[in-house]
């Protein structure tokens, strides 16, 4: 029976000063996916960010660029009932540990580990360098493939870590590893390990080609296996992804802004969340978390991708897992996920806030969407804000500032919980550039 208590769903989502939207999607019939563009400086952490984890009302992810989130905001999300937990890839001796092949299932009557967890770790852990030629980062997907359910089906559970994974991977393709192999088929003929393995071998015939996809594999696992970073995957006290479709839960990523190298770290981190979280929602009555869960992927487009993420924003509407993107330009996901990907996950937020900035591509792309001159796109003042809601005319006004605003009657927010609405208005026409 489907649950139509929808309290848990209802409040408002702050996009620009006067403009907030009502965040229960069966009332609105669109998605509380938000893309935010803008150039540095311009607003997007501390006018939209902030303020709506301070009046939110879901479980959340935030990636956290040099913690100041964390710093300011827990003690409040403590006050008003949150679990309030960090994990800090900038400096890994601190919160909450991680280690991702804790996240990869176990299937007790087969005695296998789940090929799509494996796979889609694989995906992460060793991205697509190049779409026209991506032969060799898919054969060192292969390779890993099999190094990472035979540290699962050989070695014992406290060595269940990227670790061992990396400590094995200069033995593929030689002598010594098909004994290990040859050994644990004998123990476990229907395993994960040996299906996966005899899926590779043909490569590992090939000496060339094998020590060259060797070679990839510890280029993408090395960084990953510095003594704080292995600190980080054996911390006894690591979160539970289900529980914040439960209770409401602020998990807060700090990410370098200078060393980007565990990017992917925290990548992985996202992309098995939002996993588990989906499996979550599927179990309950009503194919939905009880608590719903924003993602906030400030930075987002960095050097590091999530796998299938087109795929993914597509499907976690229903689920009541929303994220709001964070980004400089359009350019930055056309470059990290292709033209067609990219476009794909833009279209997949009902609402976006462009900042402004000058990047041209960006500025075409409002300008169509405003039918403005690029012009005026390019020459916004830097206190406005476009405002799109996928259905309603966009709104042209003050980007949100975080100070106290005094509110007028019309700005009040019902009691329904369906916020205040002003995409009906007309929009401001964009300021046209001065002449001399």
């Amino acid at each position: 029976m489907v649950n139509k208590n929808r309290s848990n769903y209802k409040g408002e989502h702050i996009l620009a000063a006067g403009v907030r939207t009502n965040t229960d999607t069966w009332e609105t019939g669109i998605n509380n996916n938000v893309l935010i563009i803008g150039p540095s400086g311009a607003g997007k952490t501390r006018g939209y960010v902030r303020p709506n984890i301070e009046n939110g009302n879901e479980s959340l992810i935030v990636s956290d660029t040099k913690g100041n989130l964390y710093r300011a905001l827990a003690p409040s999300l403590k006050r008003r009932g949150y679990k309030v937990a960090k994990i800090n890839f900038n400096d890994l001796a601190g919160g909450y540990g991680y280690n991702p092949l804790d996240y990869i299932r176990y299937d007790p009557e087969k005695g296998t580990y789940s090929e799509q967890d494996i796979l889609s770790l694989t995906s992460a852990l060793i991205p697509l360098t190049s779409l026209k030629d991506p032969y060799w980062d898919y054969a060192a997907r292969q390779y890993l493939q099999v190094l990472i359910p035979y540290v699962l089906e050989a070695l014992p559970e406290s060595e269940h870590t990227l670790e061992y994974v990396s400590k094995l991977a200069p033995l593929m393709g030689t002598p010594g590893f098909r004994q290990l192999i040859n050994e644990l088929a004998m123990l476990k003929p229907n395993g994960t390990t040996l299906m996966r393995y005899n899926a590779a071998s043909v490569i590992t015939r090939a000496e060339k080609m094998d020590a060259s996809i060797r070679g990839i594999l510890s280029t993408n696992l090395d960084p990953l296996c510095f003594d704080d970073a292995l600190a980080l995957y054996s911390k006894p006290e690591k979160l539970d992804f289900a529980s914040l479709g439960r209770e409401k839960t602020a998990v807060f990523l700090t990410i370098s802004d200078i060393d980007r190298s565990l990017d992917k770290l925290a990548v992985i981190f996202v992309m098995q969340a939002i996993q588990t979280l989906c499996r979550e929602a599927d179990a309950c009555p009503d194919s939905c978390l009880p608590v719903p869960v924003r993602i906030y992927l400030d930075d987002f487009a960095t050097n590091a991708t999530i796998p299938n993420f087109d795929n993914i924003i597509s499907v976690i509407r229903s689920r009541e897992i929303y994220v709001s993107i964070v980004l400089q330009s359009i350019a930055q996901l056309d470059t990290l996920y292709g033209t067609s990907a990219a476009q794909t996950i833009i279209n997949n937020c009902d609402q976006m806030v462009y900042l402004g900035g000058q990047d041209i591509a960006t500025a075409e792309y409002i300008s169509k969407k405003t039918n403005k001159p690029l012009h005026s796109i390019l020459c916004m003042p830097l206190d406005k804000a476009y405002v799109f809601v996928r259905g309603r005319t966009p709104v042209f006004g003050n980007k949100y500032v975080p100070e106290p605003e005094p509110r007028s009657k019309v700005d009040e927010p019902d009691r329904t919980g369906r916020g205040t609405d002003r995409f009906a208005e007309t929009p401001e026409p964009a300021p046209e550039m001065a002449t001399a």
